[in-house]
């Protein structure tokens, strides 16, 4: 198992440092890992307005006076 595993990094570092073609994968490698980071960022900043403008829908909004018995008139 380790021999397998170290043929697995040996042949990844002769494919990114290959001298003719290797800058260019490593190029492309670092612009994908960048591109992928940048969506993750903004992923997480979505999800915080969507939930603010779902609330009012979900969570019926109690009326002056009404009981716990009645239901809300604003289903």
């Amino acid at each position: 198992m380790t021999t397998l595993i170290l043929v697995g990094i040996g042949a990844a570092l002769m494919y990114f440092f290959d001298p003719d073609s290797g800058r260019r994968r490593r190029e492309r490698l670092r612009d994908q890992c960048t591109s992928a980071t940048r969506k993750l960022q903004g992923s997480a900043h979505t999800p915080a307005p969507d939930l603010s403008n779902r609330r009012p829908g979900v969570i019926p909004e109690r009326r002056p006076g009404a009981s716990d018995d009645q239901p809300s008139a604003k289903f």
